[in-house]
């Protein structure tokens, strides 16, 4: 049987995760049935301090998934409403609070609050569970990448990895309407290359040593027949190992283990845009032409050999990549607007754009191709080029760019 000290260095390395606050259990033989759900929720909804009990908004949100899920919308109603007294900024339950004022007949004020979730959710799913209130369909798949020969210089969206299909249109009108050029959208690769950086890979890397040191660990290596020498280097490997070892003793603490490993590979996950640049050469190779302007769109978060992150990356007359993952609201701690993350994409796309093209930085601060150092200085940028630029861009692709009010 596994001695404690194995289950506190197991125990320590979940809970040195911050993702692990309400997630972690180990020890716990209390089922999560619906009477302690509630009792917790209400718990909260009785709070007087607002700015505490906001911050134990999820025992709220946890029942309300619970009675979602065996189909008591009216009942989750009230507790809905509590929670979004303290977190109103929350659109997934604003979304759900629409579809039950709907389903009792309230259509202005599920409209209302519907039409608020639809312009400012920067999430998929949530937008979703609106879009039949607001009689809007959801955004068509985009077609796969492929040869297409272009008359005239055309901007090629290529969507890298899961992205924002909605955000991604707004962008592509944009684009046209700004620009002039016609501006096209294909699905790329969806499985890309793995993260260059992964807090899963930095957790296992600290532990593993540690762990496969303990005599009960060895013990069990020996028994179970797994090679340890494969172990150093396997880490889904010595996840499961260490699933195995301690699921002959605890279950809840193998179930556990196991849960925070998969939450920290969605954690601080970064590629490096050469990775993706070169995964994003390989599969247009064959299909580009001369008048492609490639910009690949990724929610991946991107750094350089120099720099922690950077927002976007461009080869001159070759291609760019944008993540707009450090533009979320969530990523920021920021009430979600997609308004704004389109604003900051837009941005970031003019940007790359000039560079695409072979122009030089710009160093007007009336520009959106100027450098921001920071988030804070990326949304004091505008959405338009300056003069020199506009004109600049106008001349090397032989089109004619918006003019801004100021320089009409």
């Amino acid at each position: 049987m596994p001695k404690l000290p194995v289950y506190f260095l197991l125990i320590l390395a979940c809970c040195a995760m911050p993702f692990a606050t309400h997630a972690l259990s180990i020890g716990n033989t209390v089922s999560d049935d619906a009477a302690r759900l509630k009792v917790a929720a209400e718990s909260v909804m009785t709070q007087a301090n607002n700015v505490t009990a906001s911050s134990d908004v999820y025992h709220i949100w946890n029942y309300v998934d619970h009675l979602w899920a065996n189909d008591q919308q009216i009942e989750a109603k009230q507790y809905i409403e509590a929670g979004l007294s303290l977190a109103p900024f929350n659109y997934k339950y604003q979304a759900k609070l629409a579809l039950i004022l709907a389903k009792q007949g309230l259509n202005a004020k599920a409209y209302d609050r519907a039409s608020i979730v639809y312009e400012k959710s920067e999430d998929t799913e949530t937008v979703k569970l609106v879009l039949k209130l607001l009689s809007k369909d959801d955004a068509a798949p985009f077609k796969p990448v492929a040869k297409i020969e272009f008359a005239s210089p055309t901007v090629v969206l290529l969507t890298m990895g899961e992205v924002n299909p909605l955000l991604v249109q707004e962008l592509q009108q944009k684009i046209t309407d700004f620009t002039g050029l016609a501006a096209v959208v294909f699905s790329g690769p969806a499985d890309l290359p793995p993260p260059d950086r992964s807090y899963f890979k930095s957790e296992i890397k600290r532990m593993r040593g540690t762990i496969l040191a303990m005599p009960d660990v060895s013990a069990y290596l020996a028994t179970s027949k797994v090679d340890a020498a494969e172990l150093r280097t396997n880490d889904e490997l010595f996840v499961q190992t260490m699933i195995g070892f301690l699921e002959q003793s605890n279950q809840a603490a193998a179930d556990s283990f196991g849960k925070n490993m998969q939450l920290a590979k969605l954690r601080a996950q970064q590629w490096k845009y050469d990775t993706l640049r070169d995964y994003l050469i390989g599969k247009v190779k064959n299909l580009r032409s001369q008048n492609w302007l490639l910009v690949g769109i990724t929610e991946c978060d991107l750094f350089m050999e120099d720099s922690n992150y950077v927002f976007a990356g461009t080869n001159p007359h070759a291609q760019a990549i944008i993540s707009y993952k450090r533009f979320m609201g969530d990523f920021n701690n920021e009430p979600q607007n997609r308004k704004r993350l389109l604003a900051r994409l837009f941005k970031q796309f003019l940007s790359v754009f000039g560079f695409l093209n072979g122009m030089i930085r710009c160093t007007f601060p009336d520009c959106a191709r100027v450098f921001p150092r920071t988030l804070a200085e990326h949304d004091e940028k505008p959405e338009h080029l300056c003069n020199d630029c506009r004109l600049t861009l106008d001349k090397l692709l032989k089109i004619s760019i918006q003019k801004p009010e100021k320089q009409r």
